[in-house]
């Protein structure tokens, strides 16, 4: 793995916790512990989530079909390991739904800065 691919991933995590973190206070996340957990849970799945990737569309070279695949299953992935967290170590409302929205709106802010770039 290369030290760019290593950046490029930090400054994802990055900020995938400040854009779920927005998401969380605009969903009406409250307390500190909620906050910690919700970090916690992506530092789980973000990094996971983005080696795999890399893996698949830098080692692999796969074509954009397989890899739109891959990135989807890849994100339901995450959708639902968080969800569990969510769902049985805070008290936030409705927890899938909050789960599915904080990653689809990070991953879209995500498109919308890859395609700005």
């Amino acid at each position: 793995m290369t030290l760019a691919i290593i950046k490029s991933m930090g400054i994802a995590l990055l900020l995938t916790i400040l854009l779920e973190g927005l998401f969380g206070a605009i969903w009406g996340v409250k307390g500190v512990r909620n906050f910690v957990i919700m970090l916690l849970a992506n530092l789980l799945t973000n990094p996971l989530v983005n080696v795999i990737h890399s893996f698949f569309a830098y080692e692999m070279r796969l074509d954009g079909t397989i890899m739109a695949i891959i990135t989807a299953l890849l994100e339901i992935s995450a959708v639902i390991a968080e969800w569990l967290v969510y769902k049985s170590r805070t008290d936030i409302k409705k927890p899938f739904l909050f789960s599915l929205g904080a990653n689809g709106f990070s991953f879209l802010c995500g498109i919308l800065i890859n395609l700005l770039r």
